[in-house]
């Protein structure tokens, strides 16, 4: 039984890169059939304990429970339902990539992968960093309503957090809260602009929880250029990364993995293949193949799959699971450019971080006329 952090994400991405050039990969696992329980004289079932050296997978939670959520260069959270999907979009500045310019986030009934594209139901977040800093009396004139811009404003302080619940008049008559963040103005507007979803909003905003510690325009990601120039992306600053020697067809080879990844594989196992277990952290491995041809599609059954843009070229986001993975999820993103076919693979832990994975995808340029500029 071994912990691996790389070594084991080159494993799986050359099984698939040999199930795909040479066909579809199949194995057979045998099943376990029915299994005698041992009883003892009383006729109770005695359950015997597993032994010692055999890796248990952790047991989710079947409750899906409210998330609270952490927007991190904000410094707030807030407690989110569980239907509803939220995504982070911290705007990186193009000049210094250590910093950001501002932050975006989006708390919605739609839009997640493999839902709907549209809903009835949006909470979107909105500070810039970059504008000068305005003192909280500035702060109280601009919501001075002697225009006639609101239906309403009221002050409201939520756990120490003060700012402004309005609604807006005229055609985009949306609801929207104000508040004030050290010199800065953070926005949240809701809509669709009805009864019930300012009631949710409501909900939402009174479980608002504010460190003013957090509050920062670090980035907290670091540039990493490919060798060849095939590519740029942004990793989290306190991941280990590394590029691997390349063969045959293969143009770049990059490893990456969280600073807290945990990979165990269990080789004692009976059967065609032996048990992975992601135990915590996330792991990346990124190549470039000069090939457009091959089909990363792996296959596998109840896997799901949804589109997702670089730099405005359309490529596919596949999550599942192989017979190996014990423990954990696996992502494959694939998207093919002028004659090259560009593979990131993801495993990852059950309570893994899929924001940061989410990050990575959107931080990923593949045309070079889209580059950062190299600090």
């Amino acid at each position: 039984m071994k912990n691996n952090r790389f070594a084991i994400t080159a494993l799986i991405l050359t099984m698939t890169l040999l199930a795909t050039a040479c066909g579809t990969l199949q194995l057979e696992v045998e099943s376990a059939g029915d299994i005698a329980t041992p009883q003892d004289s009383s006729n109770q079932v005695m359950i015997p304990e597993p032994p010692a050296d055999i890796v248990q997978p952790t047991v989710p939670t079947s409750e899906p429970q409210a998330q609270r959520v952490v927007f991190e260069q904000l410094g707030i959270s807030l407690e989110i339902p569980p239907e509803l999907y939220v995504k982070k979009e911290p705007l990186v500045k193009y000049e210094d990539q250590s910093k950001l310019q501002g932050y975006l986030f989006h708390i919605q009934n739609y839009g997640y992968p493999g839902g709907p594209s549209s809903g009835s139901f949006q909470m979107y977040g909105h500070l810039q960093y970059n504008l000068q800093p305005i003192t909280w009396e500035r702060f109280i004139e601009i919501q001075d309503d002697s225009q006639g811009m609101y239906e309403y404003i009221t002050p409201i302080e939520i756990n120490g957090l003060k700012g402004y619940d309005a609604q807006f008049a005229g055609q985009r008559n949306r609801y929207v809260y104000t508040f004030y963040l050290q010199g800065q103005v953070l926005t949240i507007a809701v809509a669709d602009p009805t009864p019930e979803n300012k009631a949710r909003s409501d909900e939402i905003i009174a479980t608002l929880q504010y460190d003013p510690a957090g509050f920062t325009n670090d980035s907290q990601m670091m540039l990493v250029n490919d060798p060849a120039q095939l590519y740029q992306v942004l990793l989290p600053e306190d991941w280990d990364y590394s590029f691997q020697s390349t063969i045959g067809t293969q143009l770049s080879s990059l490893e990456a993995s969280s600073p807290d990844l945990e990979v165990i594989v269990d080789d004692e196992v009976e059967g065609p293949h032996g048990n992975v277990y992601y135990k915590q952290g996330i792991s990346l491995h990124i190549q470039v193949i000069d090939d457009d041809s091959l089909q990363f599609n792996p296959g596998w059954p109840d896997q799901r799959q949804y589109g997702v843009y670089f730099n405005g070229i359309l490529g596919t986001v596949y999550v599942f699971r192989e017979p190996s993975t014990a423990e954990g999820e696996l992502q494959s993103v694939s998207v093919t450019h002028e004659g090259r076919s560009y593979l990131l693979r993801f495993g990852y832990a059950e309570d893994a971080d899929l924001y940061t994975i989410d990050r990575i995808i959107s931080n990923f340029i593949i045309t070079p006329e889209e580059f950062y500029p190299t600090p």
